[in-house]
């Protein structure tokens, strides 16, 4: 079985950057892990920028820590109970656990960890590819992947990801970029405002993993139907906020999904995508030692992931969305951030 490229890079090296730029955006995305590294808001009045994403210094800084920061996440982002599920000939496949008996993101060595290739470029676009070979983290098959960034609109990214594999496999790929919109790292994101589409969601156990039936909203911490400031909901939510929520609207439909926005600093974004659910997460692990490319230490609660996915766990629960790709099939989720 051939190995998967791991990353190996020293304190300041970097794996192939590209920017992409608008009169109104400037991004800025790197092979590590096909990850969203920067994505600066220009002022119309004074031309100025403010960075909104979160960033860390440098590829070995990604590499040292296990907060996904901006990566694209694969095979299977988010949990998989006891890292394993029962393929569809009821044969149970064992995957690389990475959160106690947990798989989350990929595993040890998901996608977040490999340097893509890139295999096209223009001044509004880049196109990352991976290969991940059969037995991958304990994958059946070998799959190849595509990311790739584009600015659709001079406010608006989109990212796009597909996947062939030549095995039947569980795909949930997506983007773990974490938002702050006043662009202030050392400071907490809990006071921006969050709407999401989505009347339910998905309790979840100690492991995280969902450990029932979805249930509504309404009347809950988790109730984002209409907007709401992040903090204010959440002593209402005594988990935390780490849920999957699921979305209104077709599966495979680009639609919106949530908006996120700081209103004292008069900047939003809307957040589009093609799949059934939508991770929530409040960072609460950031730390001092977790520095920009400024040298700023990010506050624990810092960053806000919104991450469009198939739910959790779904190998394992035939009463979600199905994960599954097969031969022949080619898997296809579309992002799109619109920023004002």
């Amino acid at each position: 079985m051939a190995k998967p490229k791991i990353a190996a890079l020293k304190k300041g090296e970097n794996a192939p950057r590209a920017a992409l730029e608008s009169p109104q955006i400037r991004v800025l995305v790197s092979a590590l892990g096909a990850r969203l590294c920067e994505v600066y808001l220009k002022d119309p009045e004074d031309g100025n920028e403010t960075s909104i994403a979160v960033n860390l210094a440098d590829d070995a800084a990604y590499l040292d820590q296990d907060s996904y920061i901006g990566a694209v996440c694969g095979r299977y982002a988010n949990r998989i109970e006891a890292a394993r599920f029962p393929d569809q000939n009821g044969k149970m496949v064992q995957l690389a656990a990475n959160e106690g008996e947990t798989h989350l993101h990929g595993g040890p060595d998901g996608f977040d960890r490999r340097v893509w290739t890139i295999s096209d470029q223009t001044d509004r676009s880049v196109t990352f590819e991976l290969t991940s070979p059969d037995g991958d983290q304990g994958y059946p098959g070998t799959m190849t992947a595509q990311a790739t960034y584009s600015l659709v609109a001079d406010d608006r990214i989109r990212l796009e990801i597909t996947a062939t594999c030549d095995q039947p496999c569980p795909v949930n790929m997506t983007s773990h970029a974490y938002w702050n919109l006043r662009g202030k790292f050392d400071q907490s994101a809990a006071d921006h405002v969050l709407q999401i589409n989505a009347d339910q969601w998905l309790p979840v156990d100690d492991k995280l993993i969902p450990d029932g039936p979805a249930q509504n909203v309404a009347g809950t911490g988790y109730n984002f139907q209409k907007p709401a400031k992040i903090s204010a909901n959440l002593p209402n939510a005594k988990q935390g906020y780490d849920h999957n929520f699921c979305l209104t609207g077709a599966r495979g439909d680009l639609r919106q999904i949530a908006t996120l926005s700081a209103p004292d600093s008069n900047r939003s974004i809307k957040l589009f995508s093609t799949e059934a659910g939508l991770q929530f997460y409040l960072s609460q692990h950031f730390n001092e030692a977790m520095k920009t490319e400024n040298g700023v230490s990010l506050h624990p609660s810092g960053g806000i992931a919104l991450e469009p996915q198939t739910y959790p766990n779904s190998p394992n629960r035939e009463d979600f969305p199905s994960p599954w790709l097969k031969p022949g099939e080619t898997y296809r989720h579309v992002i799109e951030w619109e920023f004002s």
